[in-house]
């Protein structure tokens, strides 16, 4: 008994370029993409090629997104992406999850400076001068807003030296 096709929606993850492509590059990969396809770029070292897929089944739908991300990535750039993850939901859970993104853990400087154990001035002070504290997700009336995970990241690789620097002449 053969199934009727139905849409997914699949997220194929790849290791960032380590050269990043041209603009035509890249809407040549989202052309190539079926579908509805885009590509998200973490900043970091990732991105994420989305699209929709018309299968079957899941197995199906994961495999046609895997060989469309190759294909396009080949046509576009050459060669094979280096893929790191793969997500594959139907379309109508994917609308379910855009419809109601979940909630985010986000901090704000008060937040900030309870975790670290400084003043909100500090907290200012180090987002404006330490180049590795994380940069606000948002930019509110009320200040700014990070995530916690950002923060925790911060937290781990930077330590606290008590009391005043001294005064240089």
């Amino acid at each position: 008994m053969t199934q009727q096709p139905q849409q997914w929606h699949s997220a194929v993850t790849i290791r960032r370029w380590t050269q990043q492509p041209t603009d035509d590059q890249l809407a040549e990969i989202t052309r190539t993409l079926p579908g509805f396809g885009i590509i998200i770029d973490n900043g970091a070292d990732r991105v994420r090629l989305e699209m929709t897929i018309e299968a079957p089944t899941t197995r199906q739908a994961a495999d046609t997104a895997t060989r469309a991300a190759r294909t396009a990535h080949s046509q576009a750039i050459g060669g094979a992406p280096d893929i790191t993850a793969l997500r594959v939901i139907t379309a109508e859970d994917h609308e379910r999850e855009i419809s109601r993104p979940h909630p985010m853990d986000l901090v704000g400087n008060a937040e900030i400076a309870r975790i670290l154990g400084v003043s909100r001035q500090r907290v200012e002070q180090l987002a404006r001068e330490h180049d590795a504290f994380p940069d606000p997700v948002a930019r509110l009336a009320a200040g700014p807003v990070y995530t916690r995970g950002s923060v925790d990241a911060f937290t781990n690789g930077w330590q606290r030296k008590p009391g005043r620097p001294p005064k240089t002449s």
